[in-house]
């Protein structure tokens, strides 16, 4: 090769390398920075998340109703058309944990039996995000008695006991817990974003839980952001 062409293609095996090494890193979505976090007061003492964990996710029968006899001795039957399903999460901080539900009556046309790539077989809702839209939701006050609501749930367990959001479970007595003892109660889902491995989801929320004697307990300033759907 003659001297004036190698030095030709060794130029230009330069310049490639030059632009190869001088390319620019795709820029960092935001969104993947976050963690999961979380924060409430309860009592004047601020509580932040150690931990927020999937506890799991579940259906059962919708719309229940008492068909014979009363107090214990009852059957109950729910709508045949449609379940009401179930994502629930753990919020873990010191001395205290509350199990976060979100609770939606779906018809069974608007279901599929899958699974979540843990093995759990289920009916799950055909679309996964609805049951997350951004928005005003109200507190299931009936859930695990009437299934008739759809919704948020809250069970925070701490050194005092069990609170919960909602009421025994037994529709042969009066419901403890009522929409009204919620009146001044708001969760709302504040935005969800699709990320690359799920989708990011951020809450604000306050409420009055109760223990089994109706004792209320106040929770304020409630903030969540986590992780949700992975692989969806």
């Amino acid at each position: 090769m003659k001297p004036r062409n190698l030095i030709g293609l060794l130029m230009v095996v330069c310049l490639a390398a030059c632009k190869k090494g001088g390319t620019k890193p795709e820029p960092v979505n935001p969104l993947e920075l976050l963690s999961d976090s979380a924060s409430f007061l309860i009592n004047g003492r601020t509580y932040n998340a150690l931990a927020i964990e999937k506890r799991g996710t579940l259906t059962t029968q919708s719309n229940l109703k008492i068909t014979s006899g009363i107090n214990y001795n009852y059957e109950l039957v729910g709508d045949k058309d449609s379940i009401l399903f179930v994502r629930e999460y753990d919020i873990r901080a010191s001395y205290t944990k509350i199990a976060v539900s979100f609770i939606k009556i779906y018809h069974n046309d608007e279901t599929v039996y899958g699974e979540e790539n843990n093995g759990g077989y289920l009916y799950y809702p055909k679309n996964k995000t609805e049951i997350f839209a951004p928005g005003l939701y109200k507190y299931s006050t009936d859930f695990f008695r009437k299934n008739s609501t759809s919704g948020i749930a809250f069970t925070l367990i701490n050194q005092q006991g069990v609170f919960k959001s909602y009421g025994q479970s037994d529709l042969g007595k009066p419901a403890s817990v009522t929409q009204e003892d919620q009146r001044e109660s708001k969760f709302e889902i504040i935005s969800l974003r699709k990320r690359k491995a799920d989708y990011l989801l951020e809450a604000r929320f306050n409420l009055t839980v109760f223990d089994e004697n109706k004792k209320p307990l106040k929770i304020d300033n409630g903030y969540m952001r986590m992780g949700v759907l992975p692989n969806q």
